[in-house]
């Protein structure tokens, strides 16, 4: 019994037919919201980088965006990939000893 949305013709999934990507498609596949993903393609994720994509509009009317299966599959192994490691920071120097008539850190 196939899912809801999804219609099985001659033995594959309709979803597989399909080259083209929509938005609403990423957001169902990702599991986030459909702002994000608009954010995605059109300033990017900070270790991801811009989700390629064709606009299909026209100029001056509303966007409408298209993903090609490849790309979102390659934005998806970027996105998994561990962001680089960074080295922890040095420790601060203890405080050295009092010399002279100071009498500390602290001046009650």
């Amino acid at each position: 019994m196939p899912m809801s949305g999804i219609v099985e013709v001659s033995g594959q999934l309709k979803d597989e037919l399909q080259p083209w990507l929509k938005p609403m498609d990423i957001k169902r596949l990702a599991r986030v919201p459909y702002a994000t993903v608009i954010g995605w393609l059109t300033v990017g994720h900070p270790r991801a980088g811009i989700l390629a994509s064709v606009d299909l509009a026209e100029t001056g009317r509303r966007h409408s965006f298209r993903i090609r299966r490849e790309d979102w599959e390659a934005f998806l192994a970027r996105l998994h990939t561990a962001p680089k490691v960074r080295q922890p920071a040095k420790p601060l120097p203890c405080p050295g000893p009092v010399y002279g008539g100071k009498n500390g850190m602290f001046r009650y």
